[in-house]
Formats: structure tokens, C-alpha cells, sequence
């Protein structure tokens, strides 16, 4: 019997350790910006695609739990000297003990195979076009180099790019893919704000771990220009806005560019209260605002 509550209470443990690491908030956010890109998808092909996005949601939710157990695994150090936020400083889960580290490192594992395994069945059996399944691999291989060594891109100064370039372009295209079986410019050019703004919130993200980033030896932009970061916060914030603007009409439909312009007094306060504190929710509330504003313009377009 005691063996049996041993046995009970370790599993529960180790499903504490697992949801704890895969960042529900974060997966919240994936699943918003899939959102907006199947939302832009079913504009132009008239009707939803219900069981291509049901598989695309799977897979991506596979390649998502890949990237966030592989990052856990490789910024054990780090977040074990932060100071944990909404979107900062890890779960806390490898830091604490709770689950050895080799734990979520087979994790990773286990989550890439079944992404790549269904993907390439939903893709064999037509639910999902190669565009997709080209989406899908190239996202797990990117969310793997943006932590993991060899390239372990967030360390050599790139990481923010390398992260937006996945959250706010490729897990959007992959909700576009499922609805309209390839990728078009158009789709990638509306997506500039969302990728400008996404990169404003890692900005934050990466502002409140900067002391425990350097202390290891992790290079991202916070930790390379310190204080002066903010210039590039402030540029980025700007460019979201002018991208939104020269964007209306031709790529972004009217709707999208009014409902984006309606969330600039959130950026705008971010941007002028960054680096002002030791933490920086509100880059992040910016993110959530726009990406929220640009599903509803295109719902409503």
C-alpha cells in the first residue's frame, strides 16, 4: 500500500513538474497568434477549415512543449539566479529540484518526436499541405537551435530575433497554412507588426533577467547594451506603428489597421516606462493588446 501512494505521489509530482514547465501562459500566447493566423487564412479562402486546423493545433502544440522543456533544460543556470515573472525567469521547476534536469531534456525529446510523427501523418493523409508540415519543421528546428548547443542562438546576442521570427511569424503561418494550403507575401508582410511588437516584449522579458543573463554569460540585447537598450525598445515600438501605417489598405485590410492603431497608448506607455523598473510587464501587455486587436480587425474585415 505504501508503495502504491510512492508510486501515485511520484507521478503526480513529475505532471506537476511537466504542466509547471511548458508555460501554460506562454502556450496561451501561441495559441492567440495561431489564432490571428488561421483568422487571416479564412479571409481569403471564405470558409474554415476545421479539421486542418484541429491538426495543425496539435502539431504546433507538440513543437511548442519542445521549445519550452528544451529551454528550460538550457537556462537551468540563469533561472536559477532570476527572479520569475508571467513571461520572465523560467518556470523555476529544474531550479528547485523538483524534477531532475535530464527530466525535461527527455521531455523535449519525446515532444519533438510526437510533433514530427503527427505532422508527417496529418501531412501523408492530406489534413495538413506541405506548406504546413514545412512550417512545422523548420519551427522545431528553430525553437531547438534558439536554446540548445550547439547554436544556442539567445546566448550569441540573436535570441530575440530567433524567437520572434518563431512565436509571431511561423506559429501564425501555420494557422494561415491550414486554411489556405501555402503561404503567400502578403501573409508574411502582415505579420511585420506582430513580429516588430513581439520583439519589443522579449525586449522587456530579457530587461528583467539581464543581471542573471550576465552572470552566465548569456548575451542577449539587455545584457549587450544595457541601459541603451531602450533606443532600440523605443525604435521598435515606432517602427510597429509606421509598419501598421504603410501596411493599410494594400496588405493590411482597413479594419487591422484601426484596430492596431488603437492599442498605441499601451505601447507607448511601455515604451516610456522601460527601464525605468526592474521589471517590464507592460512590453508584454502591449504584445497581448496587439495581437488581440489584430484578430479582431481581421475577424471583422
Amino acid at each position: 500500500m505504501v508503495a502504491v501512494t510512492s508510486s501515485r505521489h511520484r507521478v503526480v509530482h513529475y505532471a506537476v513538474a511537466l504542466f509547471r514547465m511548458a508555460r501554460p501562459q506562454m502556450i496561451a500566447t501561441g495559441l492567440l497568434v495561431y489564432a490571428l493566423g488561421v483568422i487571416m487564412g479564412v479571409r481569403s479562402a471564405g470558409a474554415v477549415d476545421w479539421p486542418a486546423m484541429g491538426a495543425g493545433l496539435i502539431a504546433l502544440l507538440g513543437a511548442n512543449l519542445c521549445a519550452h522543456f528544451a529551454d528550460e533544460f538550457a537556462d537551468r543556470d540563469t533561472d536559477a539566479l532570476s527572479r520569475r515573472t508571467w513571461f520572465s525567469g523560467g518556470s523555476g521547476v529544474l531550479p528547485s529540484g523538483l524534477v531532475p534536469p535530464e527530466f525535461a531534456l527527455r521531455a523535449a525529446w519525446v515532444a519533438a518526436g510526437c510533433a514530427l510523427m503527427t505532422s508527417v501523418v496529418f501531412t501523408a493523409s492530406g489534413l495538413l499541405s506541405p506548406a504546413a508540415l514545412g512550417v512545422i519543421l523548420i519551427g522545431l528546428a528553430g525553437g531547438w537551435c534558439y536554446s540548445m548547443p550547439p547554436l544556442a542562438l539567445e546566448r550569441r546576442g540573436l535570441g530575440e530575433a530567433t524567437n520572434a521570427a518563431l512565436g509571431a511569424m511561423l506559429i501564425p503561418l501555420l494557422g494561415f497554412a491550414t486554411q489556405r494550403n501555402t503561404l503567400t507575401p502578403e501573409a508574411v508582410a502582415g505579420l511585420l507588426p506582430v513580429f516588430t511588437i513581439t520583439l519589443v516584449n522579449l525586449l522587456g522579458v530579457h530587461w528583467a533577467d539581464r543581471h542573471a543573463d550576465a552572470a552566465v554569460g548569456k548575451r542577449t540585447l539587455a545584457v549587450m547594451l544595457g541601459a541603451n537598450v531602450r533606443h532600440v525598445h523605443r525604435l521598435l515600438t515606432a517602427l510597429t506603428y509606421v509598419l501598421t501605417w504603410a501596411l493599410a489598405g494594400a496588405v493590411l485590410p482597413p479594419n487591422v489597421a484601426f484596430a492596431i492603431a488603437l492599442t498605441l497608448p499601451i505601447s507607448l506607455w511601455a515604451t516610456i516606462t522601460f527601464t525605468r523598473r526592474t521589471q517590464d510587464g507592460a512590453s508584454s501587455a502591449a504584445m497581448v493588446a496587439l495581437m488581440i486587436a489584430a484578430c479582431v480587425g481581421w475577424w471583422l474585415a
